[in-house]
């Protein structure tokens, strides 16, 4: 096992070069601070480690494209490689049809900025690549050839064939092939994984297990990080967690590590466990953007105004143009109730990454409270299309049906929300209560039901359920069941005063002393004679009828009642 994390270790390094001198920044990244998260004695036992260095350059010419692609002069660093006397070797070859790819993403981006210029900004974009068609087809041929494509073209074609379009299955699948065939040359492209991560429909590993299999074999730092990415994504958040506790010692300092455990705790709704792992992340990495706008819902969640704005004023200084930056700004404005100057910064956010799906959403959210659901309904979908496993987006979508009374409409949203977090309890009650706005009770109960069974923090489905079978089922013992679960959860946390609280204890007064149970039924008299209201008055109505009941009450010779 030493020597096997020794070699990891090495390889790990030399990765770290390999992907930086192709260009790709955010794949080097990732693996120079998994790197740098290894402890320093994993580290020195590993440097006498010899791997491939392959990756290396082999003259000046890779060099200065490389320094044209750092200045972001992507036309500049193909032309320079076009211009080679003699064969590519496979970097030179990488880079230059890199850069091409880059320099048409470029080219679109500014057709795209004309077109919005020209035509208004509510156009759908059908700018495309320009370079797509002569890279496919070089990228294809090259792949065909006796030496085919290394782990890095393969990459490079799968992202060119994505950016084509996936029209016919046969084109996706050859997608994921490529995906795969990287991988297992070269595990360390963490860009690679996240390209097949976009392919996973249920967030089970069982269609990658052939090549996550394979690279366990090598290493399995990068398939584990993929795993928990990819539950995480598709909310199957305990089990991500324990892959990350699992691997967390390995790389005791790894901020990305700290952030998706953070995220986890987040989508539990465990916010005080976010919000810690979130302080700690801000200590040790101060200046980190990545899943900053998420600590800021964790943060408006908690009505941390003050923590929110400190936030929001330090992501503006550290950078500004960040979408990160403008969705915390946002957050910040939101939790003011200034909603349309929450929806400036989060449109801000989407001028900067149209891609940004928690924008979007988050605009959505803004807009159910300003009650304008077309809007909201529109930014919903768009989300949904970047997204469709974006439960937040199908809640939404939801909630504006909902306020627009089209209860089938909102059952439907609902329902898929469900599907992708059967595990949250507010998705259940949401769904309850479209149904039950539809006179479908039964369907309604099963719904509260899978509520309460998934912790109904809140204490909603409870008092749904106690209503459904008071007054639809008459089934008053579960009525009584349910109220009593209600005032005991309602009076460990301290919400004993609510209107359903009273409603709860109005019920049990007056089912105890139809049941002949009247001490209980005294009980629930004086907790409401300690409040105001119209149920003071109708607690002490029922003492007196308690009390004529006890006058005229048989003598008994068991004198005790269940409490």
């Amino acid at each position: 096992m030493r020597n096997e994390l020794a070699t990891w270790t090495a390889q790990l390094a030399a990765a770290r070069e390999a992907l930086s001198i192709r260009g790709l920044s955010h794949a080097a990244s990732f693996a120079c601070e998994l790197y740098a998260s290894l402890p320093l004695s994993v580290r020195e036992n590993a440097s006498s480690v010899q791997v491939d260095h392959s990756a290396a350059p082999s003259d000046g010419l890779l060099l200065l494209a490389k320094s044209y692609m750092d200045l972001q002069e992507y036309a500049r660093a193909s032309h320079v490689l076009g211009q080679k006397q003699g064969a590519l070797t496979d970097v030179e070859f990488f880079v230059l049809h890199y850069a091409r790819y880059l320099a048409g993403e470029r080219r679109k981006e500014q057709l795209s900025m004309e077109m919005k210029t020209h035509s208004g900004a509510s156009q759908k974009q059908t700018t495309s690549n320009p370079h797509l068609k002569d890279l496919l087809r070089d990228l294809a041929d090259a792949d065909a050839s006796p030496n085919q494509l290394d782990a890095f073209g393969l990459y490079l074609y799968a992202v060119v064939l994505k950016q084509a379009g996936f029209e016919h299955t046969t084109v996706h699948a050859l997608y994921v092939q490529l995906l795969q065939r990287s991988l297992a040359l070269f595990p360390w492209n963490w860009s690679a994984w996240m390209e097949l991560a976009a392919t996973s429909n249920d967030g089970s590993s069982t269609n990658h297990q052939g090549e996550m299999n394979h690279n366990e074999k090598a290493c399995p730092w990068m398939s584990h990080l993929f795993q928990a990415h990819v539950l995480l994504l598709h909310c199957h958040i305990p089990q991500a967690i324990d892959i990350l506790e699992q691997i967390q010692p390995t790389f005791p300092t790894s901020s990305y590590i700290v952030s998706q455990l953070a995220r986890a705790h987040y989508e539990l709704r465990d916010f005080d466990g976010a919000h810690r792992l979130f302080e700690q992340l801000s200590t040790s990495d101060p200046y980190r953007m990545d899943l900053m706008d998420l600590y800021s819902d964790v943060l408006y969640v908690k009505e941390e105004k003050t923590a929110l704005s400190e936030l929001a004023h330090h992501v503006h200084t550290v950078d500004k143009y960040r979408p990160e930056s403008n969705c915390v700004i946002g957050n910040y404005y939101a939790l003011k109730g200034q909603h349309e100057r929450a929806i400036a910064y989060f449109n801000r956010a989407i001028t900067l990454d149209g891609t940004c799906v928690a924008a979007w959403t988050l605009i959505g959210h803004e807009y159910i409270q300003l009650k304008n659901t077309n809007a909201a309904i529109e930014v919903y979908r768009r989300a949904l299309e970047l997204a469709p496993t974006d439960y937040r987006a199908w809640y939404g979508l939801g909630q504006a049906y909902e306020l627009l009374e089209l209860f089938h409409y909102s059952v439907h949203y609902y329902q898929k929300a469900t599907g992708i977090r059967p595990y949250d309890a507010r998705m259940w009650v949401a769904l309850g209560g479209s149904l039950e706005k539809l006179g479908q009770h039964s369907q309604a109960k099963s719904s509260y039901l899978r509520a309460v069974t998934n912790n109904d923090a809140e204490g909603i489905a409870v008092f749904r359920l106690a209503k459904l079978y008071e007054l639809v089922e008459k089934d008053m013992d579960k009525a009584a069941e349910y109220y009593r679960l209600h005032w005991q959860r309602d009076r460990a946390t301290g919400h004993n005063s609510s209107a359903e609280a009273v409603a709860g204890m109005l019920f049990l007064g007056n089912y105890c002393m139809l049941q002949g149970n009247l001490p209980e039924a005294m009980e629930w008299c004086y907790r409401l004679l300690e409040r105001d209201g119209p149920e003071k008055e109708e607690a002490k109505a029922m003492l007196h009828a308690i009390r004529r009941m006890e006058l005229f009450a048989p003598p008994s010779s068991d004198t005790t009642l269940s409490p």
